[in-house]
This record gives structure tokens, sequence and C-alpha cells, in this order.
């Protein structure tokens, strides 16, 4: 089947409507089910639409909600198409479903890649229910119309409920390609629409994952060796004493350590009963063996890869000779600091396996991977497996991992009963997946006029790619199209991967809240170098508004004339043109990632200590058509204040194999009295909607570091800026 989805549409058992939108893999499959079975339950067809003959109506949200507002802005993309009044809908999690397609929330993608397939479920649904209407009014359906739940015949005046067509709408047939609203007739689109579960957030109501509970569950807690080290020997005794300590399991490791890592299980009966266990464990862990599981040890290699040549995935011009050339040069290093996630709800998950059938409980980015994972890990086939998305605490890439997932599944069937998986904070900060500890070397050099003429920038760092056991190492940790390539006529960047056995994984914005503190301020370095207003010199080097090729990472396109409006906005809201008062400095930074553009303006002061203090962040984002504005608002802050707390405060040392950081006592996040004001301010588009759960965090660090250095004069190439002295 080539068709991009499939629409099924049908009645249930109570002789309501039904609307599913399959993806293509599952498409084939689905076309024959549908086809022997036309009355099919929701569960059976991957209903995103419901209505009852009641009229209530019923719109599933597809992919895991961990704080991005997807649970309420997908289901208002099939709720504007079905043109229904937002208070009429009912939304509920989408159980796991192949034939939902890509059911995980992670690398800006939810509304992007949903946004075409939802509102087409949407308008088959309304299709469904105006040709219904029609049939029994024995009109033209093209003579009828609907307005917010109803079907209208405007020339006699007649109206139907959605709720009364429901049965018979079932019945209809759809075809593949079914009208779309208008944009410009949005009416649910683009209004603040409370999230669907804030009531009962606030009452303290909401399950979470760590929530589950099971009739007979058991709670594990798992020591993990320090990295590159092996269990050596366990004393289990002073564990096993405890009360509620039923006994102690060895985890094996597989031999991709994302998948499942070595440790040693306390089982209780309890929370408390299996962290105390936990910590009265006596395990002897072998001498760390690999490479660098010392954070010094690491810098020192970092440097060396620095002082050879890289592999080269950009090599534009004669950047050797245009450099030799250049009136003035830059020749900097820039130092990126692990970083750990630290979800507010600690990483835990729920499995039940009995014989061939296993069932999954926890919050996860990617709940097909962990269903997947778990079959592998008790063997069995992933049909077999089912899996209940939770709602998240959080996720900033962390739960895109679901290793402890599948420790969940291998200690259910061990011990043959259902088996809740909680980590301490500090075993869930010490044994993350952290964002890739590197350094960047940046020489450039502008001509006489001031116009910058070459760019080479040299990644060393740990990447993320090559610990998971891949061959392409580069590709997760430097972007090859990322500004200033494309935009200068001498460009090269080059990557060189220092092995370690420290964990990394992804971080919310992947490396790009790396890669852009490093360009955004060398830019700015350069601009001061020729002389010249950072701004003015952005938008030059950004030149006439064009479309550049893009690859991964929201591509296939930049659109310089799009990060160029949003860095003029930033500006002009900031009041960059007016003189601050006395103490304080301002920088501006921009970036374009995952489809979107953003620009942030930061205003700065700092003490006679020379601690920084951010008072104000001025956002300007075009993320394409926003769909739930508030949710949209909600993500530009949350992501600035991620990026702030990384910028000010965030960094993981390792010493030996073991992390030195513990808790929020020595790691620490933003707090309120630390928190700036932030204003956010969207470019009205009618381009479809792209990312926005990360691209707001990289521009923070790089706006900072040049507001401080607009203010002081010192420039910051060292994160956090806490070890920078600033």
């Amino acid at each position: 089947m080539k068709r991009r989805s499939f629409i099924q549409i049908g009645t249930t058992a109570a002789g309501g409507l039904i609307v599913g939108v399959i993806f293509p893999h599952a498409a084939r499959a689905a076309s024959r089910a549908h086809s022997a079975n036309r009355s099919a339950s929701p569960a059976k067809i991957g209903a995103y639409v419901e209505i009852d003959t009641n009229g209530v109506i019923t719109i599933a949200a597809k992919n895991p909600e961990i704080g991005t507002g997807t649970k309420t802005a997908l289901p208002m993309i099939v709720a504007e198409e079905l043109d229904v009044p937002w208070r009429q809908v009912r939304v509920v999690q989408a159980p796991l479903d192949r034939r939902f397609g890509g059911q995980f929330t992670g690398g800006s993608t939810g509304i992007s890649e949903n946004w075409t397939a939802l509102r087409r479920a949407g308008a088959a649904a309304r299709y469904a229910l105006v040709h219904a209407a029609a049939g029994r009014w024995g009109v033209d359906a093209s003579a009828c119309r609907t307005d917010q739940g109803v079907v209208t015949h405007p020339a006699t005046g007649r109206r139907l409920s959605y709720g009364e067509l429901a049965g018979e709408a079932g019945a209809v047939p759809v075809p593949e390609q079914v009208p779309l609203k208008r944009e410009e007739d949005f009416h649910t689109i683009g209004t603040r629409v409370p999230n669907v579960d804030a009531a009962p957030i606030a009452r303290g109501a909401q399950r979470y994952g760590i929530d589950v509970v099971r009739p007979g569950m058991l709670i594990a807690a798992i020591a993990h060796p320090p990295f590159g080290s092996r269990i050596a020997a366990v004393d289990e005794r002073q564990a096993t004493a405890l009360p509620g300590v039923r006994e102690v399991v060895r985890i094996a490791p597989r031999d991709n350590p994302i998948e499942l890592r070595e440790g040693v299980a306390v089982i209780a009966d309890n929370t408390w009963a299996a962290f105390q266990g936990s910590r009265a464990l006596k395990v002897t862990w072998t001498a760390p063996t690999g490479a660098n599981a010392t954070s010094a040890t690491l810098e020192t290699a970092f440097r060396a890869g620095l002082d050879t040549p890289g592999q080269r995935i950009r090599d534009d011009g004669d950047v050797d000779a245009a450099l030799a050339s250049a009136v003035k040069t830059l020749d900097v290093v820039y130092e990126i600091p692990f970083l750990a996630h630290v979800p507010m709800e600690p990483v835990n998950y729920t499995a039940d396996v009995r014989g061939d059938r296993v069932e999954l409980w926890g919050p996860t980015q990617d709940p097909g991977d962990a269903r997947d994972l778990a079959a592998t890990v008790v063997g069995v086939p992933a049909a077999n497996v089912t899996v209940h998305m939770e709602r998240c605490g959080g996720g900033f890439g962390r739960r895109l991992m679901v290793d402890y997932a599948a420790e969940a599944a291998y200690l259910s069937k061990a011990l043959g009963a259902p088996v809740k998986v909680v980590r301490t904070r500090e075993e869930d900060l010490q044994h993350d997946y952290f964002r890739p500890s590197g350094m960047h070397r940046v020489r450039a050099g502008v001509d006489s006029r001031g116009a910058p003429v070459a760019w080479a920038q040299h990644l060393a760092n740990t990447s993320r790619y090559a610990f998971a056991g891949r061959p392409d190492a580069v590709k997760s940790e430097l972007y090859p199209d990322d500004f200033p390539a494309q935009c200068l006529p001498n460009v090269r960047l080059e990557y060189t991967p220092v092995p370690s056995a420290i964990p990394t994984g992804a971080w919310r914005a992947t490396l790009h809240s790396a890669n852009a503190f490093v360009v955004q301020s060398a830019v700015d370095e350069l601009a001061h170098l020729a002389g010249r207003d950072p701004l003015a010199f952005r938008l030059a080097m950004l030149g006439s508004p064009r479309r550049l090729r893009y690859a991964d990472h929201g591509g296939p396109v930049f659109d310089t004339g799009r990060l160029a409006a949003v860095l003029r906005l930033a500006a002009d809201r900031a009041g960059w043109a007016k003189p601050l008062p006395p103490g304080r400095g301002h920088g501006i930074a921009a970036h374009f990632t995952f489809g979107s553009y953003v620009a942030h303006v930061a205003e700065v002061s700092v003490d006679a200590a020379g601690r920084p203090r951010v008072h104000r962040i001025v956002a300007a984002v075009d993320c394409g058509r926003v769909v739930n504005p508030s949710g949209a608002e909600a993500q530009v802050q949350g992501g600035v204040m991620d990026g702030l707390s990384a910028a000010l405060f965030g960094q993981i040392t390792v010493e030996q194999g073991r992390v030195q950081q513990s808790n929020f006592s020595d790691y620490r996040l933003l707090r309120m009295r630390d928190t700036p004001s932030i204003e956010v301010h969207f470019v009205r588009s009618a381009e479809a909607p792209s990312g926005l759960g990360e691209p707001p965090v990289s521009p923070v660090a790089p706006a900072v570091a040049n507001a401080i250095f607009s203010l002081t004069g010192k420039r910051i190439r060292r994160l956090p800026l806490s070890a920078s002295g600033g």
C-alpha cells in the first residue's frame, strides 16, 4: 500500500462512530482486518475519534505526555477538523498500538509529524457525519454545513447533532483524501486551551508512573556499578536482615549497555525497605576498566583530540588560506560539561511477567522501545507485551532510554511477581545517560571591512552514538549544516570521538544545547573583534533571505530569513538599541533546530563576587502555526529555565567511574529566586507547525554569556558559568 496513511471508520458496539488513521507500516494488515470486520471496536482499529449516540466526543492523544502539552495539543488538531467545541471533548491517553505509527515524545516531533494525519482523522469523521445527515434528509452533502458539533442544512434550517448521526455515520464510505478546513476558518487551533490534566495535577490527583500499584507487587531498588566496573562480590546479609526485604537478585547485563546494565537489586515489600536494603547492601566492585572514566583524564583526551586532525564533515572553500589572509583572527577553546536529566519524577517502571505474557506500566518517552526491549529480555514476541502509558513527571530525553523498563521485566520474570523498579534520587542522578562532555576549538577571521571570511570548528567529545555501539559517532554530536555553514565561503567542521565508559544519551535539545553555546558565543567574539554590533553582525552573516539545505533535526530546509526575523523581533521587544540601566548588560543569540527558529536577548547584572544575575530574557520564536498558544508559551518558558539552569549551574564530574554529585544539594537546579522575567513572542505564521519542546533551550547559554561580556568584558568559554568565575 503506497498511501501515506489509511483511514478507518466504523461503529461501536453501542452504535456510535469511531474513526482511526493507521500509519504506513501497519496499513496493509489493518486493511485486511477492516474488510473482515467493519464494526470493530476502537481498540481494534486504533481510533482517534469516538462519538457515542449521546453526543459524547472522545479523542485519543497518541503520544506520551511528559509535560510538553501533547495530550492537549494533538486532540485539538482533531477537534478543529471535526468542527466540535473543545468543551464537548473528552481526552484520553491512547494505548500503545503499532497502527498509531510512532508513539514517542522526543525530538520535538509530536505536532509536526502528526499534523496532517490528525487533521485527516478529524476531517474523516466530519465527512461521515455530513454524509449521514445528507442521506437522512435526502439532500446533496455539499449543501450541508457543520457548526460546532451540529450538521446543518442552511436551505431548510434543519439541524442534527453529531450524537444523533453517530450510528449512521459509521456506515458511510470515506475516501482516502477528505477535504480539510481552510485554515482561516479555524476556531480551536490558535486559541489558548488549558492543559487537559491541569485540574488533577493541581489537586494532586494526577496519576504518574510512580503511582502504579499492582496486586502482589514487589519493589526493587538497584545498585549499579561504577562506570567501567563489574560485580566482584556481594554480601547481602545486612540487607536481607532488614524488615520488609525479601531477597537480593543479581542482574546480568546485555551486551549493549543502553539496554540493560549490570546491577544488584534489593527486592522488598515497599519502597522504604527497598531503599534501606540497597544502602545496607555490601557490594565489591572491580576496578574501572576501559577508557576515560574520570573527568580530568577526559579533559586531557579532549585537548589531545583537538591537537590532531579529525574527521571532516564539512570542508567548503579554502579555510587555511582565508585564515592566513584575514586581518583579524580568533582562536579559542570552549569547554562543555556532562549534564544529568534529573526529572522530578525519579526513574521507575512496573512489569508483570506471567508465562508468555507481559504487562508494563510506567513513564517513558518511547513506549514502543519499552515493549520491544522487554520482549527481548523476557524472551517473548513483542505482540505479547501490553504497554500502559502513564503520564511522565518530566523526561528531557532521559525517558527515551528504556533500560529501566528492561530491569523491571527482567526482575518480574525472575521473581514470578509484579515488580516496580524505583531509583533513589542519588541512583537516578549518578547512573544517568549524561549529555556528552567535550571541547570545541574555533578559529575564525574577518577581513579589512570587518566581514567574516572563514570558520573552522573542531569538536572532541564523548559521542552518545558511540556509547550505544553505533558506528556513526559524529552524527549525534556535530551537525554539518548548522549556522554559519552555508553563510560563509570557507567553513570546515571536524570531529574527534573520545571513548569513555561514562554513559551518554540525549539531553533536551540534544547536542544543540552545547553547540549553540559555542557557535553563538564565538560569533559574538568575532563581531567584537570586527568592531561591529553583535545583532548587525549576525544579520549580515545570514544575508538575504534564502532557503538552504539542512539535514536532520528539523530539515530539509533552513530559512535564513526566518532566523533573521526572530533576531530582529527579540531585539526590538528587548529594546536592543536603547541604553540599559547602570550595572546591566545584554547579549543576543539565535539558533535553528527541529524546524523552529528562536532568538533570545538576556539582560544580566554581575555582583561584586562575580556572580551573574539574569533579570530578563526576551524570546522570539517562529515555530510555524501555533496550535495551542498557552501550551506553546509554557514550552518556551520551560525551555528557557532548563537552559538557564544548565548554563548557571549544570555540571557532572566523575572520579574513577563514580559521579561526585549526589542530589540537588550539589547538583543545583534553577530556583525561584534565580528565575528571570521571561517574555515570549511568537511570529505569526501560516507555515505548518514545527518543533517547540527543545528549540528554546539552545540560545539561552550564549545569550547570557554574551551579556556578561557586554557588561564586564570577560568572555565565558567554559560552562557552567559558576565554573568560569562568572
